[in-house]
């Protein structure tokens, strides 16, 4: 069977074509559906023009792939792996000259694309963060610390710029601490970044990425004085609680796998497995 390959010019078009499939393991799928569905909303929202592509054969879709440069790209792969797709988003990355700097998504799909792409341009390429995707749809409540949950307002946003930025610092390897903040600023204004306030706030986290049934947590970030005492498991299982009590089905979040004590944190709350996933960066020829 012939293979078709299809680049949009608009989310709508994209999720025309891949949102039935793509929903059907919706937590699975959650990034590259939150991050399409964001720019049918606000096309210029990530500041630059996105590259949105399916593969199908017939009417399957074999592969997905979705960009907002100049962050990774994001692939889906049906469940036989298909080369011939990945070749193919390749192969039109490579026709549109795209700046590829690399690639996220399930452990296999990612890597059968970075083969795919050094096979056509040379490029070498190197994992960078390995990654637990998670999925909870009951909170297991924590001996909960001292203090209590509220929303974030215009009068903690000069603190919440300072703990984005070190988030940031924290979990990336860029220098994009500006887009981080200014993700952080809109989930304050848009009451979506929760604090944990003991006294004084001592921990954060945001409501991110929403999807038809589910929505991601992040922005998880405790400052080095407060850590080992609660707070940080404190404000996920709330923010988490509170995604599940307006209507969604479950919560979304990803842990660095280097970071066993985040990883443990999830797992005491009812966050379980879903995925492993990984960052892979290009490098030259």
């Amino acid at each position: 069977m012939a293979y078709t390959y299809t680049e949009f010019e608009g989310a709508a078009g994209f999720l025309g074509s891949a949102r039935e499939v793509l929903e059907r393991e919706e937590a699975a799928n959650s990034l590259m559906l939150g991050i399409a569905l964001r720019l049918v909303d606000e096309p210029a929202y990530y500041g630059s023009r996105p590259y949105m592509a399916v593969v199908e054969a017939g009417s399957t879709l074999c592969g997905a792939a979705v960009m907002t440069p100049p962050f990774r790209l994001q692939v889906w792969a049906g469940a036989e792996l298909d080369q011939v797709a990945l070749g193919l988003v390749a192969d039109g990355l490579l026709q549109g000259r795209w700046p590829v700097a690399g690639v996220i998504g399930c452990q296999a799909a990612a890597e059968a694309f970075a083969v795919a792409w050094r096979s056509r341009t040379g490029a070498n390429w190197s994992a960078g963060m390995w990654m637990k995707l998670y999925e909870l749809r009951h909170v297991e409540h924590p001996r909960y610390p001292p203090g209590h949950a509220r929303p974030a307002s215009a009068q903690d946003l000069d603190l919440v710029r300072r703990w984005a930025w070190a988030f940031h610092d924290a979990c990336f390897d860029d220098d994009r601490h500006d887009r981080t903040v200014r993700g952080a600023q809109g989930s304050v204004e848009s009451g979506r970044l929760m604090l944990w306030v003991d006294g004084e706030p001592c921990a954060m986290a945001a409501r991110i990425r929403p999807t038809p049934h589910g929505e991601a947590v992040g922005l998880v970030y405790t400052p080095t004085e407060a850590r080992r005492r609660g707070y940080a498991s404190a404000v996920v299982a709330q923010v988490s609680q509170r995604i599940l009590d307006d209507g969604k089905r479950f919560c979304t979040l990803y842990a660095d796998l280097a970071n066993p004590t985040s990883n443990s944190i999830y797992r005491s709350i009812g966050y379980r497995p879903v995925a492993d996933v990984v960052e892979i960066d290009f490098g030259e020829g």
